[in-house]
């Protein structure tokens, strides 16, 4: 199940003269290979870095600001969700948020969307839409420029 929002400007931060920069957070470490092997192949995106944990995220999103956040919901420690809520996502400038999750419980879902997500995915029938989401939004931002 997608859900795919309508964009405005105020879904991005900044895009640096390198590209889009994206902060993958997922407990399986082939999922992570996976995507960064995904998004390096598009010249959109400047910078992917990639984590196994929520807990691992808030540290490194203390001084990183990327303008898409793939996030799992299950994972060891914090979930997705968890995370989700500690972030706060009601600021006007704030990262995209796609998560990618095999847990596709409409519960899910509307938790997701209520706590500052803008897509929702399948992990396992979505998983190949994520280039194509990263290169609208950057076409999207663009237009906004």
């Amino acid at each position: 199940m997608i859900f795919m929002p309508v964009l405005s400007v105020n879904y991005f931060t900044y895009m640096g003269p390198k590209g889009l920069e994206v902060l993958l957070i997922d407990d399986t470490v082939l999922i992570l290979q996976r995507l960064k092997s995904l998004l390096s192949e598009l010249k959109q995106v400047g910078r992917t870095e990639a984590v196994t944990s929520a807990e691992e995220a808030l540290v490194l999103l203390e001084g990183y600001h990327p303008d898409i956040m793939v996030l799992d919901i299950n994972m060891p420690g914090m979930s997705g969700i968890e995370m989700l809520r500690k972030l706060n996502l009601k600021n006007v400038i704030k990262p995209v948020v796609i998560m990618l999750t095999n847990n596709t419980f409409a519960g899910y879902r509307d938790e997701c969307m209520r706590l500052g997500a803008d897509y929702f995915l399948d992990k396992s029938r979505d998983f190949l839409m994520i280039p194509t989401i990263v290169e609208k939004l950057q076409a999207s931002k663009l237009a906004h420029i």
